[in-house]
């Protein structure tokens, strides 16, 4: 009896010699750091984040070892039981000894001291910043689950890393290159800061806002002689200036978006109404691709309107607006073979239409995209815009819309006047784009237009999960009863975002939460597969695995893919649908509330009211 006594009290005495120890030397660990931090403030951005790292850290610790210290005290509870039924066997002859129970394993997360970086020489004319220490990825205990906030908090930390990664290898440029810890410029007009900006300001990183925002006022120039896409420099660089604005309501970023937008403006001749494609920032020379015969593309010219037309309304400039507006006009006033349905390219120089073919993907998508969110941008006033999309909407409908064998709805394409039996990722934003539109009523047929949003988003789901990455590809196609087919030149992944873009719209119109269970499933395949050391990047194959990396983080994966994800695990009133509307690389944009009666006569002038 005696024995069994001494065990069990040195057993409870072992445990809380074993916490005691791991405390003081956790707290040791964090004290060391602290005093560590002291000594860098010649880094101050860096160390306060740091400090900010260490000190969650050690209340995580400290959690954990009350945890502990709980289990403690339960043991020693149980230890009392067992003494007291050991007594009462004493006098029982031929009673066993009570089995006594093992220990519960002890689990303290280490603290790994991250060290202070060694301030480098500072570069002219910008300084490369010192990364700040990256939140880790969550990592559940058995049994746990984790909590919406947990899971926010798990899309900043990815946000982090990625952004980190830029600021060490790539700061400046347009993208980081994961693999080789270095950087691309197709712009050169520092793509990523420009495109993360508004990320930053809603995930509340403010000091790196500011530390984006220096670099925009002191080292973006748009005096590049070299030839950009007008619409791409649209949406990333002036959408992202502009949300920036909306914001900080820092007038560096209109300045930056009205110098810019006039470069951009050239794209537009007096004897088109369609701009060429590319644009010379520095001697305004426009053109169009070779590979399009010349022809200037559908979603490039129809994914302006919303920038230009914000810009001019905040500067009280309606020259920004009139000649992008028109291109709407234009288009509309076109003859088309199949109602709201317009061909993918036009020829700039007679603006007419050219080819029959048509996609709500690539070279179509946004175009449709911006019907819906024009006439959200104007309060609803220009029915111009709602008018257009109900006859697209019925075009799509009619003549797109598919049905595979088992039963998923799928958005399909022509080609020649074919159809085409397959989805591309790209056309996987129209389930958010029905969504949005049957939520703000732009159609009577609400119910029918939010079946096929709930549709073609599960359809987009199935294809992430089919796959063995559980990342859904480029193109899937549909051939008899074989579906989900993934074609081998279109099975890659390039960090896109329009799968994750529908979740978050039918989380906020819907509120049902299997699509912030399809958006975490999504999040933890991006981890597993897509996460390097540096930064994040795309895969070649997802259906292949182990992954092989394409070695590019694309902007819009910090200010598309992790947005979405992070605004699908917060509140709705954290840019609320009611409030904003995205532009096509999801940079919000406030809606303008002033009745038309008030608009600037010249700037309505240039809307489509009916």
């Amino acid at each position: 009896m005696t024995v069994i006594l001494g065990i069990l009290l040195l057993s409870a005495a072992g445990m809380n010699s074993q916490y005691d120890r791991e405390a003081t030397k956790i707290k040791a660990q964090g004290n060391a750091l602290r005093e560590l931090l002291k000594t860098e403030m010649m880094q101050k951005q860096a160390t306060q984040k740091q400090l900010e790292d260490v000190l969650d850290t050690i209340k995580r610790v400290d959690e954990n070892i009350s945890f502990q210290n709980d289990l403690v005290t339960n043991k020693n509870i149980q230890l009392e039981a067992l003494i007291k039924a050991v007594d009462e066997a004493e006098s029982k002859p031929k009673a066993a000894p009570l089995p006594v129970p093992a220990p519960p394993p002890i689990f303290i997360p280490p603290v790994i001291a991250n060290e202070v970086p060694v301030p480098a020489p500072v570069p002219v004319p910008a300084p490369v910043p010192v990364p700040a220490p990256v939140p880790q990825a969550i990592t559940p205990l058995p049994g746990q689950k984790l909590t919406i906030d947990d899971k926010r908090n798990a899309v900043k930390a990815g946000f982090l890393h990625a952004w980190e990664s830029y600021k060490t290898y790539a700061w400046g440029t347009d993208e980081l290159n994961p693999l080789r810890k270095s950087h691309k410029n197709w712009l050169d007009l520092g793509v990523t800061i420009v495109d993360a900006l508004d990320t930053l300001w809603i995930m509340g990183l403010r000091e790196d806002f500011q530390l984006a925002r220096d670099w925009i006022a002191d080292n973006l120039s748009f005096d590049k002689n070299r030839s950009v896409s007008f619409f791409e420099t649209t949406i990333r660089e002036l959408g992202g200036l502009l949300s920036a604005y909306e914001f900080s309501k820092d007038k560096m970023f209109l300045d930056k978006a009205e110098d810019l937008a006039n470069r951009l403006l050239r794209s537009f001749t007096d004897s088109s109404p369609i701009p060429f494609a590319t644009i010379n920032l520095s001697n305004g020379h426009g053109s169009s691709p070779s590979w399009t015969g010349g022809a200037s593309v559908l979603s490039e010219m129809g994914t302006l309107q919303l920038e230009f037309l914000y810009l001019a309304y905040h500067t009280n400039n309606p020259s920004y607006a009139e000649k992008p507006m028109n291109v709407f006009k234009h288009l509309d006033s076109l003859p088309k073979a199949v109602e709201g349905l317009y061909p993918l390219y036009i020829n700039q120089g007679s603006g007419t239409f050219k080819g029959n073919d048509y996609s709500i993907g690539a070279l179509g998508d946004s175009f449709y995209e911006y019907m819906v969110k024009l006439w959200l941008f104007t309060d609803k006033q220009s029915d111009g815009y709602r008018r257009m999309y109900q006859e697209s909407a019925r075009g799509m409908m009619s003549t797109l819309v598919q049905t595979s064998a088992s039963g998923f709805r799928y958005m399909a394409q022509t080609s020649r006047g074919t159809i085409q039996h397959k989805m591309e990722h790209l056309t996987c934003f129209s389930g958010g784009m029905f969504a949005l539109g049957a939520h703000e009523d732009i159609d009577a047929h609400k119910s029918e237009h939010f079946q096929l949003a709930t549709d073609l988003t599960q359809t987009c789901h199935e294809a992430y999960d089919r796959s063995p990455t559980k990342i859904g590809p480029e193109t899937f196609e549909f051939r008899g009863n074989n579906e989900f087919i993934i074609p081998s030149n279109s099975a890659y992944y390039i960090l896109r975002p329009e799968v994750i873009e529908s979740y978050f719209v039918l989380w906020r119109t819907t509120h049902d939460p299997k699509y912030r269970d399809w958006a975490w499933e999504a999040f933890q395949a991006i981890e597993k597969h897509c996460r390097m050391e540096a930064g994040y990047s795309g895969i070649r194959n997802v259906g292949s695995i182990p992954v092989v990396h394409d070695d590019t983080q694309q902007s819009f994966f910090l200010a598309e893919t992790l947005k979405y994800l992070y605004l699908i695990f917060s509140d709705d009133d954290l840019i609320s649908l009611d409030d904003y509307v995205f532009n096509t690389e999801a940079h919000p944009l406030g809606k303008i509330r002033l009745p038309l009666d008030e608009w600037d006569p010249e700037l309505r002038s240039f809307l489509l009211e009916k």
